[in-house]
């Protein structure tokens, strides 16, 4: 497989830096809509020249709707009866999204290939990240800029003292509640390698505390342990990394574009761990209940229970081999997502389609 094959986040690793703009970050109350939104039992079909896009990142929020983002379609809402779409109509900046998440107080954030977006009420409003001269509860800021105003927004995490890090085509940026920061500004921070962070698909705070780092433009892995940035693995051993998680083990999982499924114990980086073929790899990968780690291959979607690699396959009723995980729920369904907007709920024994 090459370069090109892979969804449009991919294409949009040719980053374009363009001009400030201004704004700030405003509080939000969060409040039960006075209006009714229409929802749907099944995701729509795409139409016209999105008819290949497909579902991606997923997350459960606190009251147990499931936020669905796409990549061309806008987000979706499902409360376990019905999806809600939300797109441009509804306030999002791009129907093109890359990272959703609910920090501690609720608030849903959506990042798209435009910025980002917060969910307030019924709609989404756009939120430009602007640096200001005031200290932040997390870092002190210097600089009084801003950033791109079309600034993809590949990741983000909440921290465990509330910190939420965005990953982007810019830079890192950190958010305490208040204002932003560029995380490389921070003068405590010992950058030993000089990384400039730039293009982070993915960033996941570890059990330790440490925050890890999948920059895609040359850079490889890297990871903060409070004081100091460290390149971990160079780019030129895992290239283009799409997900990272952390298993019950501790150990930390890469799911790559070109060199397969990669695996790290702390100590030894193994890549392509699996002998997947030669500039193959993953979109995304997860752990789920009982400790096994899903990932989707070039010959179907694939589990890992700690011993063997297991791959499901058409006549094993996933329908399509085109399957990529993107959810664990909280009740332990893992959701699929294939092409066309296609999206499943598998329980341990039966596939259940909710697409049209």
């Amino acid at each position: 497989m090459n370069f090109f094959n892979k969804p449009i986040y991919s294409l949009l690793l040719v980053l374009t830096f363009l001009t400030s703009c201004n704004g700030q970050v405003k509080p939000v109350t969060q409040k039960d809509s006075e209006n009714t939104l229409s929802g749907q039992a099944k995701i729509s079909k795409p139409i016209g020249t999105n008819y290949d896009v497909r579902l991606g990142y997923s997350i459960e929020d606190a009251d147990g709707n499931l936020w669905f983002g796409s990549y061309g379609e806008g987000v979706y809402k499902y409360d376990g009866k019905l999806f809600v779409h939300f797109g441009i109509e509804q306030g999002l900046n791009s129907n093109t999204t890359y990272s959703i998440l609910q920090d501690n107080k609720g608030n849903v954030w959506v990042g798209t290939d435009k910025g980002l977006n917060r969910f307030e009420g019924n709609k989404f409003v756009s939120i430009p990240i602007v640096l200001s001269n005031n200290n932040s509860s997390y870092f002190n800021n210097s600089n009084n800029i801003s950033t791109p105003p079309e600034n993809t927004v590949w990741s983000m995490i909440q921290d465990r003292n509330g910190t939420i890090w965005f990953g982007t085509d810019d830079a890192v940026y950190c958010y305490d509640g208040k204002v932003f920061s560029r995380f490389l500004d921070n003068p405590i921070v010992i950058n030993k390698d000089s990384l400039n962070l730039k293009g982070i698909f993915s960033i996941i705070e570890a059990k330790n505390g440490n925050i890890w780092f999948a920059e895609c433009a040359g850079e490889g892995i890297s990871s903060f342990d409070g004081k100091t940035l460290s390149k971990i693995i160079p780019y030129k051993e895992i290239r283009r990394t799409d997900r990272i998680i952390e298993d019950n083990q501790n150990n930390i999982w890469f799911a790559t574009a070109f060199k397969g499924i990669g695996k790290y114990d702390g100590k030894t980086y193994t890549q392509n761990i699996f002998k997947d073929k030669d500039l193959n790899g993953s979109y995304n990968i997860l752990e789920d209940a009982n400790g096994n780690i899903w990932f989707d291959t070039e010959d179907g979607l694939g589990f890992y229970d700690g011993k063997t690699l297991n791959i499901f396959t058409e006549k094993d009723e996933t329908i399509t081999k085109d399957f990529i995980p993107i959810l664990l729920d909280k009740s332990g369904n893992l959701w699929f997502s294939s092409k066309g907007m296609k999206l499943f709920k598998y329980d341990g024994k039966t596939f259940t389609n909710f697409s049209e």
